[in-house]
């Protein structure tokens, strides 16, 4: 399959702002999705709460109901030293992942090695504030051997959290 960009010169800047940013859209989906199995397999068993009444839909539902659930629940205790680190590394990837897909490019070419984005964030303290994202090479790196990274060990993860559930809970999930 061929997908041309109209207007965009192969191998150019924007070209390869368009396939960095993509990226990272296609690897933060492959890597949440592990949060939502095991999110699927956690809440029927624990069931509603006054905090989370459904299954939560956003990171940092899913990362905070888990983190609850991991500590709290005795069928998943084993998991809670695991999950913390886990989680936490999640929340740091799609605080990321949000600056860059929710960034609006400032310049469409490489500035100094650096792409720019300016990101409005809502405050209750401050109301909207402006500021700078960079993605530059040398953290470029970094953050993609996360996503992948993420993605591997989050399915792990979710395996080794339903081998115990499926084994205690035979017939119920």
């Amino acid at each position: 399959m061929t997908f041309d960009l109209s207007g965009v010169e192969p191998n150019s800047d924007i070209e390869i702002l368009f396939k960095a940013v993509g990226f990272v859209v296609v690897q933060w989906g492959c890597a949440e999705q592990t949060l939502d199995l095991i999110v699927s397999m956690v809440f029927p068993l624990v069931g509603p709460s006054k905090r989370f009444s459904k299954p939560p839909h956003f990171l940092k539902g899913k990362t905070e109901f888990l983190r609850e659930q991991f500590e709290n629940y005795s069928d998943l205790n084993q998991f809670n030293a695991e999950s913390k680190t886990l989680l936490q590394r999640f929340e740091v990837a799609g605080n990321r992942r949000n600056d860059l897909v929710h960034g609006a490019i400032t310049a469409f070419l490489l500035e100094d090695g650096v792409f720019k984005f300016s990101k409005i964030d809502i405050r209750k303290e401050d109301g909207h504030v402006l500021r700078t994202v960079l993605l530059d090479d040398s953290e470029w790196a970094s953050f993609r051997k996360e996503l992948l990274n993420l993605g591997m060990e989050g399915g792990r993860f979710a395996q080794k959290v339903w081998d115990v559930l499926n084994s205690k809970y035979v017939g119920v999930m």
